[in-house]
């Protein structure tokens, strides 16, 4: 069979940047920004659709600050929800299949096992309830699509928590991170690995399906780790300890955060039949890659 030509959405940001890197070069790829598409003018999506020849569409565009989502409720409706459904309907009507990233914050945020792909959703900020709206918006137009959660993003393309704490760690000892949030981070990477195997392998998959890595952390264990991989591969790190905080003392938020997002990967697990690895795993991969070059 040939390769599907894929079109990626969102592609100059962290994981956009990430899959255009992972699926270049060996699948018929075309990268559209926000120069090739503006989330915010869903007329003009149609038009730019119908005239780029697809398979599978992966939209990693959409607005992802929460307290911009917060304080700009009408923009972060169209970019997250007003145009994914557009790009839906017109896929549904090109046959094409259309992968929606969403976020673990959908999910209330409070104490929780694991959070499974049909557990309640009950987001507390605007940004998890245009996510959760464009999640329903999309599977009601196209119902062959795939929604893929995804939690705390990390990787080169775009600085993330554990790069920005080895930073302050190599200028000062004194720390802070929140202690009492928890999800489990992600590398793009192996979002990347993912999503090529669900497009070839399994493209019948469709609904709602979490894509995070295993283990569980809080901003604080994350940070924590980060700066022991850190200091092992010999970063100029003042310190490797961080001060726990709780999450109410960050005043500076405009947006409420969830406490507990902790998405299940037992279905991807299932769906790939291989152990999905911890995120320590693959964090030290990353900081490896980052500060030891070959």
């Amino acid at each position: 069979m040939p390769s599907p030509r894929i079109l990626i959405l969102g592609a100059t940001g962290g994981l956009g940047r990430a899959l255009q890197r992972h699926l270049g070069g060996k699948n018929n790829l075309t990268c559209w920004g926000r120069a090739e598409m503006d989330f915010e003018k869903p007329d003009e999506i149609p038009a730019k659709l119908a005239a780029q020849e697809y398979d599978v569409v992966l939209n990693a565009a959409g607005m992802t600050s929460p307290d911009v989502c917060e304080v700009q409720p009408e923009r972060a409706l169209l970019a997250n929800v007003v145009a994914p459904q557009v790009i839906a309907e017109c896929s549904e009507r090109k046959g094409a299949r259309m992968i929606q990233f969403s976020t673990d914050y959908v999910f209330s945020g409070e104490p929780h096992d694991l959070w499974r792909e049909e557990d309640e959703t009950k987001p507390v900020n605007v940004y998890g309830r245009t996510k959760l709206a464009g999640e329903a918006a999309v599977l009601k137009a196209s119902p062959r699509a795939l929604v893929a959660r995804v939690s705390w993003l990390f990787g080169p393309d775009k600085p993330s928590h554990p790069d920005n704490i080895i930073l302050r760690a190599m200028q000062t000892e004194e720390l802070t991170a929140v202690a009492d949030k928890v999800s489990a981070p992600t590398s793009n990477a192996d979002i990347c690995g993912w999503v090529e195997r669900l497009v070839l392998e399994h493209p019948g998959t469709n609904g709602v399906l979490h894509l995070c890595n295993s283990g569980i952390a809080s901003w604080h264990t994350w940070a924590e780790a980060a700066l022991g991989i850190a200091e092992w591969l010999g970063v100029p790190v003042k310190t490797t300890r961080v001060q726990p905080v709780p999450l109410a003392s960050l005043t500076q938020f405009k947006a409420q955060r969830p406490l507990m997002t902790l998405m299940s990967n037992a279905k991807l697990q299932g769906l790939l039949g291989e152990e999905i690895r911890n995120w320590h795993d693959a964090l030290e991969e990353y900081l490896v890659q980052k500060y030891q070059p070959k």
